[in-house]
């Protein structure tokens, strides 16, 4: 069996290579574990000052988590997999905890599991090759891992990015402060090796080697979008935002017709899942978001379609997936969790 984790110690840094290559790094429980397991024993070892994440993919940082064993726990009926969750975020709690500075350097697809790895790091490097997105509306589940805080962010640009699941580039990423830098991709293996042989690894130093490598931003694809953005995924409903793309009558038509054209493939609960928790999340923390995404994913195993969608993209792959009709008291019932949060919080 191929080691889906190759960890090392190269002068001060501390190195976990994601290594499940023929799955685009999703991650799987057994890497789950053996980051969080490896990042806490770190801490404890003084040679090491700080953690690099990386990839051994072509293709991908990671893809993001690990669907169909997710769905495999499921109809197991043993909960398998809301554990995962449960041990997916534990992993991104130590991340973020960490005293030692945590650099993500990201290659290729940064998706859904593999975006919220990305965000709980202390610095994320991108190369100009990078693709990043929160998909889950594509398989009937809403954007978690804390994206009800990162992309609460971004108001509108961040509920667009979690309604449609729609990719952006590194450019736009960078614009968006979803990253911390952008460098050339030719250019990743030498600032790998300038971490290796740094003499001080603290957080202000790691800046400063970063910044030697560091593309400057000079335009991203979605800026002649982002007008158009503001203005329709304003709306105080999903169904007011459909109807704003539907009348957009300037040049920007034929973009938001295809826009509307992906919302109306979605789940409509999971387009109102997403809704629902952006707005919320733009008033929490992110602890706080995560563990309200938490609760809403108990709540969506009963009520949800994240089974059907893997089903129809995943499992059968016949891509026509049965949603079940939209339910308007969802937003009741998520809104119920989030009060329950605040008061116990209080």
């Amino acid at each position: 069996m191929t080691q889906e984790l190759i960890i090392e110690q190269q002068g001060h840094l501390g190195i976990i290579r994601l290594n499940r290559v023929a799955s685009l790094n999703a991650l799987s429980i057994d890497m789950i574990h053996g980051i969080r397991q490896q990042v806490l024993t770190w801490q404890a070892f003084p040679q090491v000052e700080a953690i690099l994440i990386t990839s051994n993919s072509p293709k991908a940082f990671c893809a993001g988590g690990d669907v169909r064993y997710i769905y495999d726990g499921y109809h197991a009926q043993d909960n398998q997999h809301l554990n995962y969750f449960a041990d997916e975020y534990a992993m991104l709690d130590t991340l973020s905890a960490s005293k030692k500075p945590i650099i993500a350097l990201l290659d290729g697809y940064v998706l859904g599991g593999g975006f919220g790895l990305a965000q709980a790091c202390h610095l994320k490097v991108t190369s100009e090759k990078s693709r990043f997105a929160m998909p889950e509306t594509v398989i009937g589940y809403f954007p978690d891992v804390a994206a009800t805080h990162f992309l609460a962010q971004l108001k509108e640009i961040g509920l667009y990015l979690a309604l449609t699941g729609e990719q952006i580039s590194a450019a736009d990423a960078l614009a968006f402060q979803l990253v911390d830098a952008m460098v050339q991709q030719q250019d990743l293996a030498q600032l790998e090796h300038a971490l290796i042989a740094a003499q001080m690894l603290d957080i202000a130093s790691i800046k400063r080697l970063i910044s030697e490598y560091a593309m400057q931003l000079e335009a991203y694809p979605l800026k002649s979008h982002v007008d158009c953005i503001e203005q329709c995924f304003k709306q105080a409903s999903v169904e007011n935002i459909e109807s704003a793309l539907q009348h957009v009558q300037d040049e920007e038509q034929a973009w938001a017709h295809s826009i509307l054209a992906i919302l109306q493939q979605r789940s409509p609960m999971a387009k109102r899942a997403s809704f629902v928790l952006h707005h919320l999340g733009r008033n929490l923390s992110r602890q706080q978001a995560m563990l309200l995404e938490r609760q809403v994913q108990a709540l969506w195993f009963e009520q949800g379609d994240f089974i059907e969608g893997v089903r129809a993209l995943i499992i059968d792959k016949d891509k026509q997936p049965k949603w079940r009709a939209d339910q308007p008291d969802l937003d009741a019932k998520i809104n119920a969790l989030y009060q329950q949060q605040l008061a116990l919080s209080a």
